[in-house]
């Protein structure tokens, strides 16, 4: 009877045996030695109550001597099947060895380190214990702690975020002084994988482990990579919890943010551009500036009302909101705030409306005692279509080179005097597309405008003057119109990123200029690259 019985659950063996070895070799082997020991056991007088359960968890550890055989693995095996089977009727649902080897990629260290020492390595207890200077209930407690997340990981398999199968891709912005590195941006540039740890990270605090299973990626890399971001202060722990420490917007809040920041430029171009026409009237009345070339005179005024805006708007949101922040001493040097942006994988910022509207904040490089000159300094804001296009080169440039690039170029120093390294020059004719440089008969000269230290602190004068004038006029409109261009933050940042970061006016100052543009009150007929750059210089033995 109990032979026949047997005989019943031949074909499931079979189909079991041929799931956990892949060939039907194997498969025959692993049915037979299942049965032989069926077989004898009845013999010998035992008693089976739950055939095919029996059938199974022999079948499993027949299955782990025939690979540890094959292999030369350790003499112990985790087994997960008990006596009574989880799931009866369908054997798909049983737990195989890559899925009990998935699941013990994703324990944390502490419970994955004594899991695999035991079950793995064959390590008695009492060896790990005496390795970890850990009390041997201590590893006896993480090895059943560790089963049991094992187990409750395979009933919830596959249940991970969308960041496991639809990377995001994470942009992370400079708002401050750079590190020696380029950081903050330069330590995520290109990792997809940290990239979508800060965003899982970001909502709220969560384990290492449960970051891991949400991107479906074992654990030790996931660990390695939080320590890399805990250590260069782009996440931090909260008891066993850790979290993404700066503010992180997705592409829904920027472009509904967009929307309102587009319509209140159009409600209010009037009297902004008033002040503006009227700041670059009195600054084209200098003498020193109408001596400029027309080219180098644009560049300049565009500089110039880029400068008032940016500086007007933080003046104005200062009256309204607490914008004062303290800028962190970071790792590798630098004293900056990062500032984050979601994107999907695919995401095509050059087409996506918010490209068009994106301009950066002045960005300002010194040298002192540089070659003949007591001081030199590029003076730089980046906007679209063209934002940060120049640095793009043939060999990648950076503001400090390009700053002694243009000194150089602009005082006819011989390179072999300067000590500059002249492989950059391979850039320049890049740098004239881009409108830096301008080259003709020969010659290279610089198309932006050059100017003394004197000049440039008598335009920041103008510019002083008319910013006020703006946030006068700027104040009340946009204390009325900041709570719609609010972006929340998780309950756990609040204290943790200033407030004013949650109302950014990113996009008004070229909502303005691009209305200026279509209307023909600035760069009316002009073709030429304008970018707003200014490079000023103190000469040796100069009183300015």
């Amino acid at each position: 009877m109990a032979q026949q019985k047997i005989e019943n659950y031949m074909e499931y063996l079979f189909s079991l045996a041929l799931q956990k070895s892949g060939n039907f070799s194997d498969a025959e082997d692993l049915s037979q030695d299942v049965l032989l020991a069926a077989y004898t056991y009845l013999r010998s007088g035992g008693k089976i109550a739950n055939m095919k359960a029996w059938l199974s968890g022999t079948l499993n550890h027949k299955y782990y001597d025939m690979l540890r055989k094959k292999y030369k693995m350790p003499t112990i095996s985790i087994d997960l099947i008990p006596e009574q089977p989880i799931y009866e009727d369908n054997v798909v649902d049983r737990p195989t060895a890559e899925q009990i080897r998935r699941e013990i990629a994703y324990l944390s260290k502490r419970y994955r380190e004594v899991i695999v020492r035991h079950y793995l390595w064959g390590e008695r207890t009492e060896k790990i214990a005496k390795d970890l200077s850990i009390p041997k209930g201590t590893v006896l407690s993480r090895l059943s702690s560790g089963r049991e997340q094992m187990r409750k990981g395979i009933e919830h398999m596959e249940q991970y975020e969308k960041q496991s199968h639809t990377p995001e891709r994470l942009e992370v912005s400079c708002h401050g002084c750079p590190g020696l590195g380029g950081e903050p941006w330069s330590l995520v540039a290109g990792d997809m994988m940290k990239q979508n740890i800060l965003i899982i990270a970001y909502d709220k605090p969560i384990t290492v482990i449960e970051i891991a299973r949400a991107l479906g990626i074992p654990a030790p890399y996931i660990e390695k990579a939080v320590d890399d971001l805990i250590e260069s202060e782009l996440m931090a722990r909260k008891g066993s919890k850790v979290f993404t420490d700066f503010m992180i917007m997705k592409l829904e809040d920027l472009l509904r943010r967009l929307e309102r920041e587009l319509e209140f430029a159009e409600r209010n171009y009037a009297p902004i551009w008033d002040i503006i026409s009227s700041a670059i009237s009195e600054l084209d009345s200098l003498i020193w500036v109408r001596a400029l070339t027309d080219q180098k005179r644009t560049i300049l005024e565009y500089y110039y009302i880029l400068h008032i805006f940016s500086s007007g708007i933080y003046t104005a949101t200062s009256r309204i909101l607490p914008v004062k922040e303290t800028y962190p001493s970071r790792p590798n040097g630098g004293d900056w705030i990062a500032v984050g942006r979601r994107y999907p994988q695919d995401f095509d910022f050059d087409a996506c409306k918010i490209g068009e509207y994106c301009y950066a904040g002045e960005r300002h490089v010194c040298y002192e005692n540089f070659l003949d000159a007591k001081s030199v300094s590029l003076h730089v804001y980046d906007t679209q279509p063209d934002l940060n296009k120049y640095e793009h080169a043939p060999i990648e440039i950076h503001d400090d080179v390009l700053c002694q690039l243009l000194y150089i170029i602009d005082k006819s120093i011989p390179f072999d005097r300067s000590g500059f390294n002249t492989m950059f020059l391979k850039d320049i004719p890049h740098l004239a597309e881009c409108g830096i440089f301008n080259m003709a008969h020969g010659k290279t000269e610089a198309a932006i405008p050059v100017i003394t230290k004197t000049k440039y602190q008598e335009m920041d004068s103008l510019r002083i003057a008319h910013m006020q004038r703006f946030a006068d006029f700027f104040e009340k409109p946009l204390k009325a119109a900041l709570p719609s261009f609010k972006i929340d933050i998780p309950k756990h940042l609040e204290g943790r990123v200033s407030e004013s970061r949650q109302y950014s006016c990113d996009s008004i100052p070229m909502a303005v200029i691009k209305t200026a543009i279509a209307k023909g009150d600035f760069l009316k007929g002009i073709r030429y690259p304008t970018p707003p750059m200014v490079l000023t210089v103190e000469e040796t033995g100069s009183a300015s």
